[in-house]
């Protein structure tokens, strides 16, 4: 019986510590974004009944939250887009700078009706793990200056979490 009760204080012990030890968890923030940017497009096919076509896409984000989370980044970002009648679809990638150079990647898909959302895929430095998700929504636009251009801004707000 001494053998058991031994046994048990052990186990005991050790479960004790165990609660006491700090568990690393990921950071959690909100962010909430004002992206404005040029696209110029590849048109593939343009008819009033369909259009197909690539974008690239570049521009600055300035952060609308306390905690300024990419506030003044740079992006790029390309993806394909087709329009069926007056409605959009789209898809792509995009890359977001830091003013040190650290950048995430981010996957994207959208309409015209319910606007877009991404996903963080890839990140640098002390982005490296980062998990993210947000959704964008068209705030302004303006009468394209040059032909196959569209010039916007745009809400995003997203969560991102650190490892």
């Amino acid at each position: 019986m001494s053998y058991r009760r031994s046994w048990i204080a052990v186990s005991v012990v050790i479960l004790g510590i165990l609660v006491f030890i700090p568990v690393a968890q990921a950071e959690r923030k909100d962010v909430e974004l004002t992206q404005c940017s040029a696209n110029t497009y590849n048109v593939v096919q343009s008819t009033p009944e369909i259009g197909i076509s690539s974008l690239d896409q570049k521009g600055i984000l300035m952060s609308t939250h306390e905690n300024k989370i990419f506030d003044n980044w740079t992006f790029h970002a390309v993806g394909v887009q087709k329009r069926v009648g007056g409605k959009f679809i789209w898809n792509g990638f995009s890359k977001e700078m830091g003013p040190d150079g650290e950048f995430i990647i981010w996957e994207w898909s959208g309409d015209s009706e319910s606007g877009t959302t991404g996903k963080a895929i890839y990140g640098t430095g002390k982005w490296k793990g980062v998990k993210g998700e947000g959704k964008s929504k068209t705030i302004t636009d303006g009468k394209p200056i040059v032909p196959n251009t569209f010039q916007f801004c745009q809400k995003i707000v997203r969560w991102i979490e650190l490892p």
